[in-house]
């Protein structure tokens, strides 16, 4: 029996003052998943996955107010294609300090990642297809970010 393929959404859309930004994130190959392709008008990005556990990365940001939202989840997806959650972290924090997220270089090299990707105005994300392969578990992953937040002094 062949395993089922599930189509999978996430949200990816850059207005003037609201960005939406989710990703997942491979916890096998230990990266970014390319989408299979997207849909900029509705600001989603869509990817066929196979059962598995893959981190779900999400971002909610008010620019105009300097408010962001940031959560970690795990999406867990079954051999019968029945998709399960669980969050392993949240925070509130400003904007700005999401935005500096990528010149900090004692941000985890994932959280920095995936403030790279974010979409550019009224556009979709875009996920490179890279060689790379971070060294981290997931749950170190996880850890890292948590610690990298604290170490802010950031809400949680």
């Amino acid at each position: 029996m062949s395993e089922k393929v599930i189509e999978y959404e996430v949200e990816s859309n850059h207005y003037s003052r609201t960005i939406r930004h989710e990703l997942l994130f491979s916890i096998s190959k230990r990266k970014f998943i390319k989408p299979a392709f997207s849909k900029r008008s509705e600001g989603k990005l869509y990817h066929k996955l196979l059962p598995g556990n893959y981190l779900k990365f999400s971002l909610y940001a008010n620019t105009h107010k300097n408010y962001a939202y940031f959560k970690i989840m795990m999406v867990h997806i079954n051999n019968d294609g029945q998709i399960d959650y669980k969050d392993i972290f949240e925070t509130e924090t400003t904007y700005d300090d999401i935005l500096n997220v990528t010149s900090d270089i004692n941000a985890p090299y994932v959280l920095a990642e995936f403030i790279r990707m974010l979409p550019k105005y009224h556009s979709t994300a875009h996920v490179e297809d890279t060689n790379y392969e971070v060294a981290e578990t997931a749950q170190e992953v996880v850890e890292s970010i948590k610690k990298y937040f604290e170490r802010k002094g950031v809400a949680q």
